[in-house]
């Protein structure tokens, strides 16, 4: 979701990457739904695995813990 927010507000101004260690297999019907009524549409997005090339990649790299 926090991907999607900046990817919306940010537009062009960034270049947003979300990618996890071990990520499910699609996105919780749920925040589709969610971001949805919020505007915007990440039916379309699918989990990505977190590779070291896109972390050497980037200028910034933001983790979150979500256990």
């Amino acid at each position: 979701m926090a991907a999607a927010y900046l990817t919306h507000f940010a537009g062009d101004w960034v270049e947003v990457r979300s990618a996890g260690s071990a990520p499910a297999n699609s996105i919780n019907p749920a925040v589709v739904a969610a971001m949805l009524e919020e505007g915007i549409d990440i039916s379309a997005e699918v989990p990505k695995v977190l590779t070291t090339s896109a972390v050497e990649s980037s200028d910034v790299v933001i983790t979150m813990d979500v256990s």
